[in-house]
């Protein structure tokens, strides 16, 4: 067997079958959307952890007007729970205007601390008409529509039961820090809820392994997948070299397999030709040459030899 057969040989034994390459090429497919996944993961973890170090006093993850906070308590379940992740709107009292009872606030309690609870009843600070919100949480026996309507009653004719707890401190609107939602006084309309995504937030944003954390979750990831595809990159640039040095190689070598039967005719044709011109015509450097011997040969027979 030649060596070309053999390589042949070689060769076919290490292609890939139409079914092994179906499946190579959907595991490319799957590890591809994996690391698509894992980038955008790393990046959007990455924004918001810069963005939430911004805000120097609540640690929270502004984008325009649109802010990203973690719930830390459930006092407005079922609207949102603890852990619960909720996509407010920040709030400016001199420019927003006046809120209506049903809007769910997030306001300071004291310095760097929020509470996030729903307007019941809206009383007026003597003297200036300024409004002044009365809050409570979601979790409790009756609805907040129920307390509303039971706080616009008398006093005295007012169910403690169905108003539940409401905050004993006053909520002034420059207090507010942002609203969720929406109302009109009489219904609600909810926010966007991240479910359960505060619990990671607040885990890779830890006072004391926060930076640790990050590193291993968002910026070993990248320096990986750099790695991965930085190799990936060389690999499929050498590749490349090599297979356009095969071809190169291949079309200048033209085997007598790549020519077509009348490219075979024709140079048979030729070379026949050719065998038959020096037949009848052999090269004059021979045919003087052999005139030469014989001319010798005549010369020594002819002359006696010499004493």
């Amino acid at each position: 067997m030649t060596e070309s057969n053999k390589s042949l040989k070689k060769r076919e034994k290490k292609e890939l079958t139409p079914k092994q390459k179906k499946v190579m090429n959907v595991i490319n497919w799957v590890a591809t959307a994996l690391c698509i996944v894992l980038i955008v993961f790393a990046l959007v973890v990455a924004i918001f952890t810069i963005a939430s170090t911004s805000d120097e006093e609540f640690r929270l993850s502004r984008f325009g007007k649109t802010v990203y906070m973690v719930v830390a308590s459930d006092s407005m379940s079922p609207t949102f729970d603890k852990d619960d992740m909720i996509i407010s709107t920040e709030y400016d009292y001199k420019t927003d205007g006046e809120l209506k009872v049903g809007q769910v606030i997030t306001f300071r309690v004291r310095t760097g601390v929020l509470n996030t609870h729903r307007i019941v009843k809206i009383e007026r600070r003597e003297g200036t008409n300024e409004p002044i919100y009365i809050t409570r949480g979601d979790h409790q026996d009756h609805s907040w529509q129920d307390a509303v309507a039971e706080l616009n009653k008398p006093e005295s004719e007012r169910n403690n039961d169905i108003i539940g707890n409401i905050d004993s401190q006053k909520v002034y609107p420059h207090n507010v820090v942002a609203t969720w939602g929406s109302a009109d006084g009489v219904s609600a309309t909810e926010g966007k809820v991240l479910k359960g995504v505060g619990a990671f937030t607040n885990w890779i944003q830890d006072a004391e392994q926060g930076r640790t954390r990050f590193f291993c979750v968002v910026v070993l990831p990248l320096i990986l997948l750099f790695v991965i595809y930085a190799f990936i990159l060389v690999r499929t640039l050498v590749i490349a070299k090599l297979e356009n040095e095969r071809k190169a190689k291949a079309e200048a070598v033209v085997t007598v397999d790549s020519l077509s039967d009348e490219e075979k005719r024709r140079l048979a044709q030729e070379y026949l030709a050719s065998l038959a011109q020096n037949l009848e015509n052999p090269p004059a450097n021979n045919d003087n040459a052999d005139d030469a011997t014989a001319q010798e040969g005549n010369d020594t027979i002819g002359e006696p030899p010499t004493e």
